[in-house]
């Protein structure tokens, strides 16, 4: 046995101090292995919010407008003929007076259906003809009663002893009103633009006390919430007021005659963007009884 021998307590300890600072460098090296994939992923992660977040000024570079840049446009002209393209400038966002559009989608009449609605059906749904869809309903400024009340489509009136061959008519009467009036109207194809340029105005036949009005709202008078495209002092519609006698009268209104009150946006008439057709009565034109007949558009 040799003298020299370490003894068994300290070669424990020898080897426990050696297996110590093994596992120490293990530890580190593990540490550092998830350090730098930490770093990394922190890097992608970055680099994907800049992508998604790129800096303000960059954001106004991609959304600023380009520069009035002349380009043809048709230019319409009265007669609804087209007319020799001239160069014209395209208004920015930013423009004072933007040009107003015809919407889109629109759905287009084609100019050879112009019945609007006859009411021999006896429902409130307007003629399908030309992409039209629409259902009479009743409304009115809650300061009066209206007959048929608001609240669903109507239902039509059978005419005492017939109009030659038409047997019901749209009919509404009612009391006194104080704010805005009542009214009765259909939409010509709900929520979206219906182009009617193929015609020249509306035709139809009426009676009763007192005048009406015919209103022919374009999209860009009404409200989004309404199907338009209006932002601000809105519902001021196009219309011409009628007078009726007792007797049934052909009336016959013209784009050219519709005009605006004149208390909203100032929008120049366009048939390409209608909305809806309205019959209706203002506060001093109640109380009030009309009969509307044999609606169509006015061909040219």
């Amino acid at each position: 046995m040799r003298n020299d021998a370490p003894r068994a307590g300290a070669r424990d300890a020898a080897i426990e101090h050696v297996l110590h600072r093994y596992r120490q460098r293990r530890m580190q090296q593990r540490l550092a292995w998830v350090a730098l994939g930490a770093g990394v992923s922190m890097a992608a992660l970055a680099l994907l919010w800049v992508r998604a977040n790129p800096p303000q000024e960059t954001l106004l570079a991609r959304e600023q407008p380009s520069a009035k840049v002349p380009r043809e446009l048709p230019l319409p002209s009265q007669s609804g003929k087209s007319v020799r393209p001239a160069l014209v400038p395209v208004p920015t966002p930013s423009a004072a007076v933007l040009e107003l559009q015809p919407c889109t989608p629109a759905m287009r009449a084609a100019g050879e259906q112009p019945l609007i609605d006859d009411f021999e059906d006896n429902d409130a749904r307007i003629a399908p003809l030309e992409h039209r869809a629409g259902f009479w309903s009743a409304s009115n400024d809650n300061g009066g009663t209206q007959r048929p009340a608001p609240g669903g489509p109507l239902s039509m009136t059978r005419i005492p002893g017939g109009r030659g061959a038409s047997q019901f008519a749209l009919h509404s009467s009612g009391s006194k009103f104080s704010k805005w009036g009542a009214l009765v109207a259909a939409d010509f194809s709900p929520r979206r633009c219906y182009d009617a340029s193929a015609y020249a105005g509306i035709t139809f036949f009426a009676r009763g006390r007192g005048s009406l009005n015919v209103v022919v709202k374009m999209t860009q008078v009404a409200p989004e919430e309404f199907g338009g495209s209006c932002t601000h002092d809105c519902f001021d519609t196009h219309r011409v007021t009628l007078p009726l006698t007792n007797n049934w009268q052909e009336k016959r209104v013209t784009w050219a005659e519709l005009t605006q009150k004149g208390f909203g946006q100032v929008v120049p008439f366009d048939p390409r963007s209608l909305l809806s057709l309205e019959f209706s009565v203002a506060p001093e034109q109640t109380p009030f009884d009309f009969w509307v007949d044999d609606i169509r558009f006015l061909q040219r």
